[in-house]
């Protein structure tokens, strides 16, 4: 009796200390590192992610991982002859007249200093042709949800059209979109490829409106 006693402890030991070590295997301490991408359920933890310094191209100067909400429908739609682009009643494209990228750091929506001149040159040509607007579309790279994203490039857009309207552009002219990571340009892994997708594309609209 005294043997099987102890042998009936020891079994349910074993037991405690497997389902003990089970536990640890699927639940994650508080202190564990989530990683840059970890979204808790309620959204109340800040995403703490080191910005790294851009290399390559000394005009790309970086990007992000993600974006708030969609505060303006991203694309245009088909209308009209020959299904040109419009973009909610706002502009159609203009043919032969293209804007430079302006591209972000990691998780960013400042302008830094190296993409200002681009924006210059959009304003001047603004104010050069009183009937034509712009379409800003934000994007991102493709780390981070789509729902961070699709904010994030929003941020993007409305840092550039705020720059175009302190260079005195009417903000009739302008229309802001956010794709997030929709329209990647680059479709590789690499740190070149994140450059690239982290952006504010530029479209020369003939105002349907002026």
């Amino acid at each position: 009796m005294k043997f099987r006693r102890i042998l009936s402890l020891g079994v349910l030991a074993l037991g405690l200390a497997v389902s003990g070590s089970a536990c640890g295997i699927f639940e994650s301490s508080d202190e564990e590192d989530k990683g840059p991408f970890y979204r808790p359920l309620d959204g109340s933890e800040k995403v703490n992610v080191k910005d790294p310094a851009p290399s390559g191209n000394a005009n790309i100067s970086g990007g992000g991982p993600g974006a708030e909400g969609l505060l303006n429908a991203p694309g245009a739609s088909q209308e009209g002859p020959g299904l040109s682009n419009t973009y909610d009643n706002f502009g159609t494209p203009i043919p032969g007249v293209t804007f430079e990228t302006v591209y972000f750091r990691f998780d960013q929506s400042r302008i830094e200093s190296t993409e200002t001149a681009k924006l210059d040159a959009i304003a001047n040509y603004l104010k050069s042709n009183p009937d034509t607007g712009v379409v800003i579309e934000g994007n991102c790279d493709v780390r981070g949800s789509e729902e961070y994203n699709r904010a994030l490039g929003e941020r993007r857009a409305l840092t550039a059209q705020e720059y175009l309207l302190e260079q005195g552009i009417n903000p009739s002219r302008i229309k802001t979109l956010s794709y997030g990571k929709e329209k990647l340009v680059a479709l590789g892994n690499t740190e070149e490829d994140h450059m690239k997708n982290r952006r504010d594309d530029f479209v020369a609209v003939k105002l349907l409106h002026p």
